[in-house]
């Protein structure tokens, strides 16, 4: 705010004045191209410069009204603050849109927990971006207060909310912790020729879904923590990308001729067994170029299984929960279905266990596989073993990199966590020295 006023104050130079009168002789649409690149919140504050200036951030394309950081510590939050706090979010939102008078718009944005109570407001913005021609739509009314019990209380999107004349510009939609239909997205799909980008998570009213149609201009498919959900049928010639996660579900792939990368997660392959892999990759194996797996290790069900050859996989990402007696071992079947492979990435979330075993040793060469990220790495049996493995037998390995934390741990490293790490490092160090690996591992 400082900032804006010190060019009307009388302190400043007459070089600084000069300036500001130089940028007050351009057009408007080149203001409003300038105060596009600033967050909406900086650009209102631009209306305290002139007249002129009062109302040129009005047309802000970019409506982005993250209220995340107001939340931090709402489980410790009484209701009569909570509330607080949501009545200022819905005050904020609602007096720059009733100030706004672009008739288009690129990007709205809303990032705050809201539930049923607030059906109406959420039902006028939603009205608002859509018939603002919006291209980037995103509804995220997450919390970690609410918990599975209450997650009926959420906002529902309804069709009535959504009836327009005219076909909508849409190019990205998310919506989080927003109960909506899969009838009420297939009819929102219909009428989003131009859809691409397509988030659901945490879906309470979503069942049944089925995306089809040679119109279907989809690319980007994420469906996450949808607890009732039991259905989803793909029929999508551009899909490019999916992500699951979730519960088991039936999942039919009918016609996906350009799907390229793949991620499964939550329950539907905590076990890692044929439930879910042999129903899904065969349909598609040959054209897979990136495959993310979250997972549990369960050694005697993955041993079980025989993959499908992975003939195009380039990717493969890891995220694996085990405990220190568990062997990651078992993971090398799926590293030789893929021939192809160039490029392997673990992350691994680690327990200690009490229970004893040998040193496993498995001879199984892997001749296109050059870069290796392992991260969790501790030092113990568990991926000590494992890196071992692929010293010994990625024949063309140009680089390993391991770093002792996840990347859940970036953020704040505890006193414990930077001893653990220490650790770690001097384990990885033997490596080194063990293996002859000097140039090819990096340490972080």
């Amino acid at each position: 705010m400082s900032e804006v006023l010190q060019i009307t104050s009388p302190s400043v130079s007459k070089a600084q004045k000069r300036e500001y009168d130089n940028i007050n002789e351009l057009p408007d649409e080149v203001l409003i191209s300038i105060l596009a690149r600033m967050p909406m919140k900086e650009a209102a504050r631009t209306s305290v410069l002139s007249r002129r200036w009062k109302k040129l951030w009005t047309s802000h394309p970019y409506l982005v009204f993250d209220g995340s950081n107001s939340l931090r510590g709402i489980h410790s939050m009484s209701e009569q603050v909570l509330e607080s706090e949501q009545f200022k979010y819905l005050n904020w939102v609602n007096d720059v849109l009733e100030s706004h008078h672009d008739a288009a718009i690129d990007e709205f944005k809303i990032r705050f927990y809201l539930d049923q109570c607030y059906q109406s407001d959420i039902d006028d913005w939603v009205r608002f971006a859509f018939g603002k021609k919006v291209q980037r739509f995103e509804l995220d009314l997450s919390s970690s207060r609410v918990i599975s019990h209450v997650q009926d209380s959420g906002y529902e999107l309804c069709s009535h909310t959504l009836h327009f004349q005219t076909p909508l510009s849409l190019t990205s939609l998310v919506l989080k912790q927003v109960r909506v239909s899969g009838e009420v997205l297939e009819n929102l799909l219909s009428n989003s020729p131009f859809l691409e980008r397509l988030c659901i998570g945490a879906s309470t009213s979503l069942v049944h879904l089925r995306l089809a149609g040679p119109s279907l201009c989809l690319t980007y498919l994420e469906i996450t923590a949808c607890a009732r959900m039991k259905s989803l049928e793909l029929d999508a010639p551009n899909l490019l990308s999916l992500k699951y996660s979730g519960q088991n579900i039936e999942i039919r792939f009918i016609e996906v001729p350009n799907l390229a990368e793949l991620f499964i997660g939550g329950t539907f392959v905590e076990t890692c067994t044929r439930s879910y892999l042999l129903p899904l990759v065969p349909t598609f194996a040959s054209q897979l170029q990136k495959l993310v797996l979250e997972m549990r290790v369960d050694e005697r069900k993955m041993k079980l299984f025989e993959y499908p050859i992975l003939t195009q996989l380039k990717e493969l990402e890891l995220q694996v929960r085990a405990r220190d007696h568990d062997s990651l071992l078992c993971l090398t079947s799926l590293i030789n279905a893929s021939p192809s492979l160039n490029q392997l990435s673990l992350e691994l979330s680690w327990s200690k266990s009490y229970m004893r075993r040998r040193v496993m040793k498995v001879k199984r060469h892997h001749y296109n596989l050059k870069e290796v990220e392992i991260r969790g790495f501790v030092g113990g049996m568990v991926d000590t073993e494992f890196c071992t493995y692929l010293v010994e037998n990625a024949i063309m390995l140009e680089k390993m990199s391991i770093d002792p934390f996840t990347k859940n741990e970036k953020g704040g490293v505890n006193c414990f966590k930077a001893e653990r790490a220490r650790a770690a490092r001097v384990r990885a160090e033997d490596l080194r020295s063990k293996y002859g690996v000097e140039h090819k591992l990096v340490i972080l």
